[in-house]
């Protein structure tokens, strides 16, 4: 149910797309003769030209921002390759949404269901067949459906059948056209207000938020979190907000180079997108800021001691795109490392944080 409504929004906005302008490229819903989009260094994607895969984490690596996906089934697919696992790693412009707010992978237990924004490999075969392993997007049941402004509206519940009969419905009070029955069990979370719930507190009539697992593998799912009300699914997203502004602190704002002025030691760069907008305000015209040197998969190698710090001199709005802020800085340092070339990644810490020391693990020099 959850794939199909997903696969329905999907089409429709590849529609728009196509009417909007020609596509040269393939797209969810429109031309498979086309090739899929081939994403470009230094460049970022146009809207709608991801594909949409959703299914259960069963796998991460969270140092290299990666994973692994068992896909929800569809008609797409061939029974033999039903829940066939399916490695994915993040864009280094790739962001998750998890609780309604930004997240890490780090931040999402294994068995949560997905719905994701993926890219091909860069080596296809000769029919442009490859894997959709590089991926732009992540969010979880609770994110998908409340950008969508969705919720699953409480029909019954049935504690002696482990059932939870809900309905979707979506902005202006429409309804979807069919009921769906999530199971449920002892060991569903529910979530109340500000405290953890009970079973006994899931009623009819509630518009509720649900995280699954097992989709489409046992039916359309199992509940193992719900929020029954709206304070609980605000407490969720605040907290998940924190854990977010925590680690960006701790690891700096992730951003590519666009341009290098060598003989000015001036550095332009463009912030990723997926960040809390909040964290922006840290980062004023004029304030220093400190620039480590990061690889593909945003891991830096000593931001200690490999950074160089510089102030502001400009910031510039661009045109936001999948992966994009919409965010340019320019900063002067006083020395350019080897690392600040164009196209080349860079974590930038400002100067109201502390830039700290990080686990050996998750350096690439791990001395």
């Amino acid at each position: 149910m959850i794939a199909r409504e997903a696969a329905f929004a999907i089409v429709l906005f590849s529609a728009l797309t196509l009417c909007a302008g020609e596509v040269t490229y393939r797209t969810d819903g429109g031309n498979e003769k086309l090739p899929w989009f081939q994403l470009k260094a230094g460049e970022f994607p146009p809207e709608g030209s991801a594909h949409y895969i959703s299914g259960e984490l069963i796998g991460v690596d969270h140092i290299n921002r990666a994973g692994v996906l068992r896909p929800d089934r569809n008609d797409s697919q061939r029974t033999d390759d039903y829940d066939k696992a399916s490695p994915f790693t993040l864009l280094p412009y790739g962001s998750i949404t998890y609780h309604g707010a930004p997240a890490e992978m780090r931040d999402i237990p294994i068995g949560t269901h997905l719905h994701g924004q993926f890219y091909i490999e860069e080596k296809v075969d000769k029919n442009g067949k490859g894997a959709f392993n590089r991926c732009l997007k992540l969010e979880d049941d609770f994110s998908f459906f409340q950008r969508q402004q969705r919720a699953w509206r409480v029909e019954s519940v049935q504690l002696d059948k482990n059932k939870l009969n809900v309905i979707g419905v979506g902005p202006g009070d429409k309804v979807d056209a069919k009921p769906t029955a999530f199971v449920i069990n002892a060991a569903t979370r529910i979530w109340k207000g500000r405290a953890i719930g009970t079973l006994a507190d899931v009623a009819a009539g509630q518009r509720v938020l649900i995280n699954l697992t097992v989709c489409t593998l046992k039916g359309p799912g199992r509940c193992t979190d719900i929020w029954i009300d709206e304070e609980s699914q605000k407490v969720a997203t605040a907290q998940q907000v924190e854990i977010h502004r925590l680690f960006q602190r701790e690891h700096g704002l992730a951003c590519w180079i666009d341009e290098v002025d060598n003989k000015e030691s001036i550095v332009t760069v463009t912030l990723f997108g997926g960040f809390d907008p909040k964290l922006k305000e840290d980062f004023p015209l004029k304030m220093s800021v400190a620039a480590a040197v990061a690889e593909e998969n945003l891991r830096t190698y000593d931001q200690i001691n490999d950074t160089m710090r510089g102030p502001i001199l400009e910031i510039l709005e661009v045109p936001v795109l999948p992966g994009s802020s919409g965010i340019r800085l320019k900063f002067k340092v006083n020395t350019l490392l080897e690392g600040y070339r164009p196209k080349r990644f860079l974590r930038l810490f400002s100067g109201k944080w502390k830039v700290d020391d990080i686990p050996k693990e998750e350096r690439l020099y791990p001395f």
